[in-house]
C-alpha cells in the first residue's frame, strides 16, 4: 500500500511543512509546545487552548498564546500549472510553462495531430509556498537552513525573502544582511516600517494526468 502523501491535494504540502516549523521551533518534538501547535494544525484553536490549559495551567496558556501565534503568522501560497511533452521521430520536446488549463488542453491536442509524434503527455505541477516571519538579527547559520525532507516531493526549495520586496529569492544570511542594508537605505527615514524578513519553503509536486483529469485550483 503506498502511504506517499498526495501533494497536489489542497493543504497537504502546508501540513507537512508546518510540522517542519514546529519541531524546528520546539526544543524537542515530542515538547508540550510541540503538540499544542499540532493541535492547532489538526483540530483548531479552542482545541489547543482547552489542552493547554488543562496540562499546563497559567504558564500553559502563556505558552500556547505564543505557538498559536506562531501558527497564525503562517502564510501559504498555492500555484498550478502545466507542459505538454512529446516524442517527435526519437527526439524528446516540450513545450513551455502554461497556466491555463484550456491552454495546456489545446496543446495536449496539437502535439497529437503532429506527424511522427508519439508519447504525449501532460505533466501537471503544484506549487505550495509556505512562509513564515522571521527576526534577520537571529537567523540560524546556513548549514541548519535547509529544506524540510517531504515525502514525495519533486523539489524543495528553502529561502529568504523580504515581503513583497527586494530579490525573490535570498540563500544566505549574507545575502539577507545585504538585502537589508539595501532596503532600509532607499526607505524614507520617517514613518518608515522595517522590512519584513520571511522564511520560505517551496514545495514542487508533479504528475503525469490526461487532459480531461487537468485540475486548476479553487
Amino acid at each position: 500500500m503506498d502511504t506517499t502523501p498526495d501533494l497536489t491535494a489542497p493543504h497537504v504540502a502546508e501540513h507537512l511543512v508546518r510540522l517542519a516549523f514546529i519541531n524546528e521551533q520546539s526544543r524537542t518534538p515530542t515538547s508540550l509546545s510541540a503538540q499544542w501547535a499540532r493541535t492547532v494544525l489538526t483540530s483548531g484553536d479552542e482545541v489547543a487552548w482547552m489542552l493547554a490549559y488543562v496540562e499546563g495551567g497559567k504558564t500553559g496558556i502563556q505558552v500556547a498564546e505564543r505557538v498559536i501565534a506562531f501558527m497564525r503568522a503562517v502564510r501559504t501560497e498555492r500555484f498550478r500549472y502545466w507542459t505538454v511533452s512529446y516524442s517527435v521521430f526519437g527526439k524528446d520536446r516540450t513545450g513551455s510553462v502554461m497556466a491555463e488549463a484550456r491552454t495546456a488542453r489545446a496543446q495536449h491536442e496539437w502535439a497529437a495531430r503532429r506527424p511522427g509524434a508519439d508519447d504525449v503527455r501532460i505533466t501537471e505541477y503544484t506549487d505550495t509556498v509556505v512562509s513564515v516571519p522571521v527576526d534577520p538579527d537571529r537567523l540560524p547559520r546556513d548549514e541548519d537552513h535547509r529544506p524540510p525532507a517531504i515525502p514525495g516531493a519533486r523539489e524543495v526549495h528553502r529561502f529568504y525573502r523580504y515581503d513583497g520586496e527586494g530579490p525573490a529569492v535570498l540563500p544566505s544570511a549574507a545575502a539577507v544582511a545585504r538585502a537589508r542594508r539595501h532596503l532600509l537605505a532607499v526607505r524614507p527615514r520617517r514613518y518608515a516600517l522595517p522590512p519584513v524578513l520571511l522564511d520560505t519553503v517551496r514545495v514542487v509536486a508533479a504528475r503525469t494526468v490526461a487532459p480531461d483529469e487537468i485540475t486548476p485550483l479553487p
